[in-house]
């Protein structure tokens, strides 16, 4: 009588061992992207977006024929409206009404402005950055900190905005 022996396979193929190598690195590299985000490109970001909104405030002085403005802090950002005397430089201000675009905005977590200057005054509640209804505002900057990251949003006299990452202006200093 023969005996008939039989190979069961043991181990897997070089194939189902790739394709698990595959599927462990497609998912080790979604959970860094998620859990270790760049702090550089968060803040870049957030100025992005802020130069934005400054950019349609102004257009929003201009095409209102009124000053409007707005004022930082380390919470966040607040934009005005004048409330009597729309004269620029006399102004007194209140915040913005009833407008979703320019309602007051909180910094994401960890975001803060470290500085924000009109010309070479700072930019207070109490003295924001005015955008006027000509079109023409002194020049300013607000820099904006993520650790130690750093990114200034930047307006000049004719209503240009950048922004700038930390190296561009750090190694300027």
């Amino acid at each position: 009588m023969a005996v008939v022996t039989r190979h069961l396979p043991r181990g897997f193929t070089l194939i189902e061992l790739l394709v698990v190598l595959v599927v462990i690195g497609v998912a080790l590299s979604t959970l860094q992207l998620n859990l270790f985000s760049d702090d550089a490109g968060r803040l870049r970001q957030e100025g992005e977006r802020l130069a934005a909104l400054l950019t349609a405030l102004a257009d929003e002085a201009v095409t209102g024929g009124r000053p409007l403005a707005v004022a930082f802090d380390d919470g966040g950002y607040v934009f005005f409206e004048p409330v009597a005397r729309p004269d620029a430089d006399t102004a007194r201000w209140r915040p913005r009404p009833g407008d979703e675009m320019f309602a007051p905005r909180t910094w994401p977590p960890g975001i803060r402005v470290v500085e924000a200057y009109s010309g070479a005054r700072p930019v207070t509640r109490a003295q924001p950055l005015v955008f006027a209804p000509s079109g023409l505002n002194a020049p300013f900057r607000v820099v904006l900190a993520l650790a130690d990251a750093r990114v200034r949003v930047l307006g000049d006299a004719a209503g240009n905005l950048r922004v700038e990452d930390g190296a561009d202006f750090m190694d300027a200093r």
